[in-house]
């Protein structure tokens, strides 16, 4: 499994429910279109020191020709880049190789 993990800051010009309903709307609808994600997960920061980011945005594939293939389609691309740019101000991707530790079980789940 590979992850593509982008660290977002909001435009300071939004709220951060804005922040949360432009990237939640349009964005996602887009991202619904990459191929072959298995998994994408947005965690919005609630606590944290200054500076940090606003929301952290997962993307998980098979290996690293999935996730090469899935950000192949310029007219895709661009759709993405635009719909981000309504919420963020600055973004940080990093490409992570994921190592399983803990395994969620069912009983973990509330």
């Amino acid at each position: 499994m590979i992850k593509r993990t982008s660290l977002v800051w909001k435009r300071p010009e939004l709220t951060d429910a804005e922040f949360r309903r432009l990237w939640l709307g349009e964005h996602v609808d887009y991202a619904r279109r990459i191929p072959g994600v298995r998994e994408y997960t947005i965690d919005f920061v609630t606590e944290g020191p200054a500076g940090a980011p606003s929301g952290i945005a997962t993307l998980r594939f098979d290996d690293q020709a999935a996730l090469e293939k899935a950000f192949s389609n310029p007219k895709l691309n661009e759709d993405l880049r635009r719909t981000r740019e309504a919420f963020a101000q600055s973004v940080q991707i990093v490409i992570v190789d994921e190592t399983l530790v803990i395994p969620r079980t069912h009983t973990d789940i509330p």
